[in-house]
């Protein structure tokens, strides 16, 4: 998701986009090697709210980092 989301403009993507290009380049798959859902993608943001934040319309934004 960072990587992604640290090309992308505003550095923020609407969650199911956010997905797909994760699978397009195969950063992430899930067990049986498919694409994972919009929102296991916007519920992991909430596990690491130090870098991401959900926003409304289920939009994700990478943080700026404090490197």
């Amino acid at each position: 998701m960072k990587i992604v989301l640290s090309e992308a403009e505003n550095r923020t993507m609407h969650a199911a986009e956010l997905a797909d290009e994760i699978y397009r380049r195969r950063l992430y798959l899930t067990r049986d090697g498919s694409k994972a859902h919009y929102t296991q993608i916007r519920a992991r943001s909430g596990n690491y709210p130090e870098r991401f934040e959900a926003l409304p319309g289920n939009y994700i934004r990478l943080k700026e980092s404090e490197e």
